[in-house]
């Protein structure tokens, strides 16, 4: 998804400065910036401020001179030592058929959105249409435990030996993902399905905006569905006061936050809520309905939307509003002294994909924007009129793009900016905007991709939020084409074993979202700018200055310990306004983790691109490479190199 993180946040504001000093290597002052000042990427963070001592030390050192080689070491390509089977173990892949099974089946929504027929896949929906089980209380916690550890003991179970060499990746990748779900055992109490972005009350109105009706039987399951809403916040809402009882109320910030989007969904303006809106436009497009049955559901949806989700959403705001003062632990998961850091290294591995331990990964950014202020440097002094004109220009650069809308604009990246990446038959897609009333609600995204359901190859769906035009030339290659719908697509079509499909490898995911992007900003002419390769590479940087800010300060506050101010000295350091930190600070002490799939997860994608190139000199392919990244499918970093080894020892 791409969200409107901060909205360009420009490192030029510090960089230029830097950047003039560069040209005089040796002499102590350093030239100050004057003239327009520079789009950031969030609104509030573009006042330019003068830098200033104190707060908390979190900068690097500034080298002068060339670029400094990247101190992220990868280890050289190594030969694989497994012993492969020839033929598949039938044992195994039974094993994947009820772990499959298990995961889709879980509730109605989740098979919904993987599977159209059951009878494609072997496997019966589930007997009623509900949102399932609320998850793990206190009193489930063994008996949840257990599960997870039956599941582990099956595997383990298997012979290795006796599995081919792509079954070994997949029997690796699903097992280190159920190790590693049973951290989340050692406190129950440290988390919280209400969260600013990734909580119940912030995503169920999505869910039911893009539910997708096939079928009559799909209405009455989305009606069902939103009536069940009640039975199933009541019961999250049970655990999260076993949380509180327990001395771990959510930070009075997060909670103003959470009341904030209760408040937004209960804002009905007029006399109809924007669900009722979205669903009445929806069901007016669906032929196997009469007339007469999409009155009566109209009628159905007014009644679930204020009987059933209205006051669920009421309750939700009077109980947060009842838990305010009393948080005992505030701060980031490193704050819970009871394994919060520990926790914490499971979130940053589940949502970067990287191998790197926390402390690695502040090191590793922190060596990232060296890296990268080193090459801005090096752009103004090979075409300083390029940098002026980037300056001058910046929050207009894609403006000739406008009157494409989005279909047509995801079709000419399809047509013009592939030229690096594998070919494939076309992707049917719809690329639809938001309805007026959900450009509000959405603000903050840009744009997402749905994907469709393992069945329906064709299903493809990108939402766009008409309000924000701006940037859309990088946003619908990230949710597009070459990055989440070519991804998705690319990979469903190697015919993997659906138990690879039912993965959250967002580190992968989004790195290669945020990569493949940047990738066809060399193909972008800005409207035949005779500057257009200077454009491109700060765009570049620029925007990847902007997800490594994100992720040094979620390392800062989930793993450092950073207050509040400590955030607000952070972004001084970097001469930017500090009044973007209580809402940074909100983000990371309520969602850890969650930027950590775009900053860390593009960084250790394009190291690997770097590593790649190095090893094989003239004999690199971005082709090829694209390939076997592709082929490999949304896995962990450590598990995607071992796939480009192989290719690097088979291309030598």
């Amino acid at each position: 998804m791409k969200k409107r993180k901060l909205r360009k946040l420009t490192a030029l504001i510090l960089s230029l400065a830097f950047v003039l000093s560069l040209t005089a290597c040796g002499k102590d002052e350093k030239a100050s910036v004057s003239g327009k000042k520079l789009n950031s990427i969030f609104d509030f963070f573009n006042e330019k401020i003068e830098p200033t001592t104190g707060g908390i030390d979190v900068t690097t050192e500034q080298h002068t001179g060339d670029v400094v080689v990247d101190p992220s070491v990868i280890d050289p390509p190594s030969t694989d030592p497994n012993e492969y089977a020839d033929t598949e173990n039938e044992e195994l892949n039974k094993l994947f058929h009820a772990y499959f099974e298990e995961y889709v089946t879980e509730n109605y929504m989740t098979y919904h959105d993987y599977i159209v027929n059951g009878k494609d896949f072997n496997i019966t929906p589930p007997a009623t249409v509900s949102w399932g089980d609320a998850g793990t209380s206190n009193a489930t916690l063994e008996e949840d435990k257990k599960h997870i550890q039956d599941w582990i003991s099956k595997f383990e179970a298997i012979d290795v030996k006796t599995l081919t060499e792509q079954q070994r990746f997949d029997y690796d990748y699903v097992l280190e993902s159920l190790k590693a779900g049973l951290i989340s055992f050692e406190n129950i109490n440290i988390g919280s399905s209400f969260s600013p972005m990734r909580g119940l009350q912030a995503n169920l109105p999505s869910s039911f905006t893009d539910f997708v009706f096939r079928n009559k039987a799909d209405v009455d399951a989305y009606l069902q569905l939103m009536n069940d809403v009640p039975r199933i916040i009541d019961d999250c809402l049970k655990i999260e006061q076993e949380h509180v009882d327990a001395g771990y109320a959510l930070e009075d910030c997060v909670i103003d936050k959470i009341i904030s989007q209760c408040d937004e969904f209960l804002n009905v303006k007029g006399s109809e809520h924007f669900l009722i809106g979205n669903f009445d436009d929806t069901i007016d497009t669906l032929d196997f309905l009469t007339a007469a049955e999409k009155t009566e559901y109209k009628k159905k949806d007014r009644d679930a939307v204020n009987n059933s989700m209205l006051p669920t959403y009421k309750k939700i705001k009077e109980f947060f509003t009842g838990c305010k003062g009393k948080n005992k632990i505030k701060g980031g998961l490193v704050n819970y002294q009871d394994h919060g850091k520990e926790l914490y290294e499971y979130v940053v591995r589940e949502y970067s994909g990287s191998a790197k331990t926390p402390a690695e990964l502040i090191t590793y950014l922190e060596e990232k924007q060296t890296k990268l202020q080193m090459e801005m440097a090096k752009v103004y002094q090979k075409d300083p009129d390029g940098f002026s004109y980037y300056q001058q220009n910046s929050k207009t650069l894609f403006n000739y793009l406008s009157d494409m809308d989005a279909q047509q604009l995801v079709d000419y990246l399809m047509k013009n900016a592939m030229g690096d990446f594998p070919e494939m038959d076309p992707i049917k897609y719809k690329a639809l905007y938001f309805s007026k009333s959900m450009e509000e609600i959405k603000d903050s995204t840009l744009a997402y991709y749905l994907l469709p359901a393992l069945d329906d190859p064709d299903g493809n769906l990108i939402r766009v939020n008409g309000k924000h035009k701006d940037g859309m030339w990088i946003t619908l290659a990230h949710e597009g084409c070459p990055g989440h719908m070519y991804q998705t697509n690319y990979y469903r079509r190697t015919n993997p074993d659906p138990v690879r499909m039912i993965g959250n490898d967002l580190g992968y995911m989004e790195g290669w979202a945020v990569y493949s992007s940047y990738q066809t900003l060399k193909k972008c002419d800005f409207n035949g700018s005779q500057y257009a390769e200077t454009l491109g590479e700060l765009t570049r940087i620029e925007e990847s200055l902007g997800y490594l800010y994100y992720g040094r300060i979620d390392l800062g506050v989930n793993y450092e310990g950073w207050t509040l101010e400590d955030v607000k000295g952070f972004l001084r350091k970097l001469g930017l306004n500090e009044n973007a930190a209580e809402e940074l600070y909100v983000i990371f002490v309520g969602d850890p983790g969650v930027y950590l799939s775009y900053s860390v997860g593009y960084f250790e994608m394009q190291d690997l691109r770097d590593y790649a190139e190095e090893q094989l000199g003239d004999k690199f392919n971005a082709v090829d490479y694209h390939a076997v990244i592709l082929n490999a499918g949304p896995c962990k970093y450590d598990q995607l190199k071992k796939r480009v080894d192989k290719y690097i020892l088979e291309q030598k």
